[in-house]
């Protein structure tokens, strides 16, 4: 049993921001029915790199969903669209603001024909607003948040995060949004609609950053990978490559100490408290890098594992993949697409009586567009009538 069986979404979007939100809800059971279009689909299906010429863009934000091809441009299109909605319990679109009212696809339309439906709208800026009409992507969003400012070494660039950041987090945000709604819905029968903005997902992180302005009159910048709040917190060489240390707490500074083999550091009021050694901190990392460089990350983490002190190595992503607490964790999962067996990230939420599963493969191209559509009424002869004006696949 999944705890959203019974659920069904609608899913209009592309790309990556709002299709990882639905995979999340699909990976708990929601009936995910992807729509896309009947010339190229979902546009990851192109991002690089490709493998048996498909990108695989698509491949880590679709499992347990089907496709269903549609032309939202054809009246026919549109009508088998709106009798699927009256099917569901979620409409899911990232297109930018104003193309869903200029499709006839916007909420209210969709309530007309549903007047319960959630739908949920994830966008660059927002539905409002002066930025409403902008479109934007995950490294745009990060800039206009103040979060690419921050990112990165005092002496360098602003640098984007290594992932698509303000795709995944807004996508996060967007889940909870649906989440919440669900609720309201099963409390008084109300559907709503639900705004989502990837720069609005990326200000709720900048953590300290606006109370720091708003109360202190000082401007956050770029440390790198250190914590102003604390040191050592600080990102270091070893023998055999990186790692990141952490001294969260003030009463950890003596024990980190003697960890490195110098309690007189610990002894030092120079260094007593975390306002003192940010004052010490270029001095303090030279002394630590001197001790990281003389040992490999596993002496390391033996050492500060006898101490009590937070180490963990800088991992690449292959290293990832077999680490054994990841593994331990099932966040390493087999998939197979076309034929292609490989592996993606396994689903990070663990309850104990409703786990999510991963029950299907990301779906190729209108793969259940017959399936769906009979399911809802649709007969073989409409089907092949539809297929041949163009307005399925």
């Amino acid at each position: 049993m999944n705890v959203l069986d019974g659920i069904r979404v609608i899913d209009l979007s592309t790309a990556y921001s709002a299709p990882i939100a639905t995979m999340q809800l699909a990976d708990f059971g929601a009936d995910v029915i992807k729509i896309e279009n009947v010339t190229s689909g979902d546009s990851s299906r192109m991002w690089n790199p490709y493998v048996n010429g498909e990108g695989i863009g698509f491949m880590y934000s679709n499992r347990n969903k089907r496709s269903v091809a549609l032309n939202l441009k054809s009246e026919e299109g549109k009508k088998a669209l709106f009798e699927l909605v009256k099917t569901a319990d979620i409409v899911v679109e990232n297109f930018r603001p104003g193309v869903c009212a200029k499709l006839g696809i916007d909420y209210e339309s969709m309530a007309a024909v549903k007047p319960d439906i959630i739908m949920a709208s994830l966008s660059g800026y927002g539905q409002t607003g002066p930025y409403a009409k902008k479109g934007a992507y995950s490294n745009l969003a990060e800039a206009q948040s103040g979060l690419m400012y921050l990112t990165g070494w005092p002496d360098g660039m602003p640098t984007g995060s290594g992932v698509a950041f303000g795709d995944s987090v807004a996508g996060m945000f967007l889940v909870q949004g649906i989440l919440l709604a669900l609720y309201h819905r099963c409390k008084t029968g109300e559907g709503q609609y639900i705004d989502v903005a990837m720069v609005d997902s990326l200000i709720a992180l900048l953590q300290h950053g606006i109370v720091q302005v708003s109360a202190t009159g000082t401007e956050p910048e770029r440390m790198g990978n250190r914590d102003i709040s604390e040191y050592p917190y600080d990102t270091f060489e070893a023998k055999d490559g990186y790692c990141q240390l952490g001294n969260a707490t003030a009463n950890n500074w003596a024990p980190f100490a003697e960890a490195i083999g110098r309690p007189d550091l610990g002894a030092n009021p120079d260094y007593a408290t975390p306002a003192q050694r940010w004052e010490h901190v270029d001095e303090l990392h030279d002394i630590i890098q001197e001790w990281v460089s003389r040992h490999t990350r596993a002496e390391i983490e033996k050492i500060f594992g006898e101490y009590g002190q937070l180490y963990s190595p800088i991992l690449k992503v292959s290293e990832v993949m077999k680490d054994p607490q990841v593994l331990h964790r099932n966040m390493i999962v087999d998939l197979e697409y076309r034929g292609l067996k490989y592996q993606d990230k396994g689903i990070p939420v663990k309850m104990s009586k409703t786990p999510g599963s991963i029950r299907r493969m990301p779906p190729t191209l209108g793969q259940h567009t017959d399936e769906v559509l009979e399911s809802i009424g649709y007969t073989e002869k409409q089907l092949q009538a539809l297929r041949e004006s163009g307005a399925i696949r």
